[in-house]
């Protein structure tokens, strides 16, 4: 599968969760970009632009498999890549140093700061009237966006696309696409860095974080608590079909920056095959 690389060309924001809007959240709101995007985010981008729209049959009828692979793309990443130099997400909001392809020894140096590696811009708006396009009082919102520079973001994708110029995102960021090389990841190793939220099954009784850690199973690895060397577990959306224009559902994660124990590169957990759960092989 070639890697290609995603290079906006203005300030662009990812969001992770939560709604956007002064109107549903109160007098003030604060969206915050995440450093690099959703798997939902990237593959949609991608069917896009390679295969056009999707069908339209009924969403009632549609299960989350058959919902998912209407937008069949692969992929395994996002890595960002500044330079020669490349970085790993953290959730939430950081950034984790690669120094060829393994952590830095000392621990204190592996996680960045996203203002140390990418710009941030900071813009206020204000709410307005769908109806009349006028100010609402009261109603403002600030929006923190990255400004990637000298660098992009790195997928591998079973897709081949044509290199150019497009519009990503809900907002319609002009990014440009490139198919690049030199870009040689390990195969294997001792333990795995999670580039993209690992999806799990929704535990039927949650009462604590054990009983999270206990009885879920990451398909693909084995239970949770066999696996986990450090993890941070959260709740990720699975994006949203713009052909029916409704949300996907919510599920248990393990979230981009944790390690655990599956060190061979690729991906894991429910809907790994639609580019959720990637693995970075780490010594």
């Amino acid at each position: 599968m070639p890697f290609i690389m995603i290079k906006p060309l203005k300030p662009i924001s990812f969001r992770w969760g939560g709604e956007f809007s002064p109107a549903l959240s109160g007098p003030m709101n604060r969206g915050v970009s995440e450093p690099l995007p959703l798997p939902s985010t990237i593959v949609g981008f991608l069917y896009s632009i390679t295969r056009g729209g999707g069908g339209r049959a009924a969403v009632g009828r549609l299960s989350i498999e058959d919902d998912l692979g209407t937008v069949g793309t692969r992929i395994w990443g996002p890595l960002l890549r500044i330079g020669d130099r490349y970085y790993a997400h953290s959730y939430p909001g950081r950034l984790i140093r690669l120094v060829n392809w393994a952590l830095p020894a000392d621990e204190a140096e592996q996680e960045v700061d996203v203002d140390e590696v990418l710009g941030v811009v900071n813009r206020i708006g204000i709410g307005l009237r769908m109806d009349s396009k006028t100010a609402m009082e009261h109603m403002i919102y600030s929006q923190q966006l990255i400004k990637i520079t000298n660098g992009g973001i790195i997928v591998e994708a079973d897709v081949n696309v044509k290199e150019g110029y497009y519009t990503m995102g809900g907002e319609g960021s002009i990014v440009k696409v490139e198919v690049v090389d030199g870009v040689n990841p390990p195969e294997k190793g001792e333990r795995g860095l999670v580039l993209s939220p690992i999806i799990m099954e929704p535990a039927s009784k949650v009462s604590s974080i054990e009983d999270i850690l206990h009885n879920m199973e990451v398909k693909g690895c084995g239970r949770l608590n066999d696996i986990a060397v450090k993890v941070k577990v959260g709740l990720i959306g699975l994006g949203f079909n713009i052909t029916y224009t409704v949300r996907r559902p919510i599920y248990p994660a393990i979230m981009p920056g944790s390690i655990i124990n599956c060190g061979k590169r690729g991906n894991v957990g429910l809907f790994s095959d639609k580019g959720w759960g990637s693995i970075l092989p780490i010594p």
